[in-house]
């Protein structure tokens, strides 16, 4: 190549990666017949952890739904975070009709409390049931930031898939994958990786055949969607929380992994 058409080359070829690392994907392919029902634990949960994947699946569905089972009360702050999390799920694509919030005496929002398996399958059932829900999305074990209400979830999860059936079509869940520490905090970097990563099928379902492993993207203007819903839970806009929308992988990046049934706690 030319000496002279080098820099204009280079300058063009940084331009395109940009666009493309930044630009939102086509993310992978969901069944027009499945229902998801999004798990989590506290408001903010849905934006913190779950952008990419939400995001990705209300732009193809309106079958997506939203259980938090705290309204986060353990600052005493429970019923003024109850708004926040309509709002920031209304951004976020889930209107107030596919939110629900189950705020059960026994599964109350506390650091240091790790819930019961068998009352929150019990308490989460009726939702499966009355939405025809097919797959279930929540926390993997170790619940992304160690939180055992986080990781509660997903052996209520895996007790629910192990208990009797809860209705005639099959019951599946999902877990989103707690990244090591220096990938979590990886920001926007994590999008590079996308040049890495083989696209996904168009074809390809989310419900595949064994243990499938999925992931979402979200690119620039996903991100600044999610941040937008975070904005909605000004309760918590304390400095460390916009410290992690900055630089959590998990405003970018969501790596699923199907959870097997089980019967048992941590």
């Amino acid at each position: 190549m030319p000496r002279h058409m080098f820099r204009p080359f280079l300058i063009a070829l940084i331009i395109a990666i940009v666009v493309y690392v930044f630009k939102d994907v086509e993310n992978v392919k969901v069944s027009p017949d499945e229902r998801f029902l999004l798990l989590t634990a506290h408001p903010d949960d849905e934006c913190m952890f779950f952008g990419p994947t939400v995001l990705a699946l209300s732009f193809q569905t309106e079958a997506l739904f939203s259980l938090t089972v705290s309204n986060g009360n353990n600052d005493g702050i429970g019923l003024s975070r109850e708004p926040e999390l309509r709002s920031s799920l209304a951004i976020l694509g889930i209107p107030s009709e596919r939110s629900f919030l189950l705020n059960h005496p026994l599964l109350q929002d506390n650091f240091t409390e790790t819930w019961d398996a068998r009352v929150i399958a019990e308490a989460i059932s009726p939702y499966i049931v009355s939405q025809k829900i097919s797959t279930i999305l929540t926390f993997d074990r170790h619940g992304v930031s160690s939180h055992p209400n986080h990781y509660s979830l997903y052996f209520g999860a895996q007790y629910l898939l192990a208990s009797a059936p809860v209705g005639k079509r099959r019951l599946r869940a999902y877990a989103l994958v707690t990244d090591p520490v220096l990938l979590k905090y990886s920001g926007w970097t994590t999008s590079l990786s996308k040049l890495l990563v083989p696209r996904i099928s168009s074809n390809e379902s989310i419900h595949s055949s064994g243990l499938p492993t999925l992931q979402f993207w979200s690119g620039l203007p996903s991100y600044v969607i999610a941040v937008r819903a975070m904005y909605q839970h000004r309760s918590q806009l304390i400095w460390f929380r916009w410290l992690y929308v900055l630089s959590s992988r998990y405003m970018w990046h969501n790596k699923w992994i199907e959870i097997e049934p089980g019967i048992g706690a941590r």
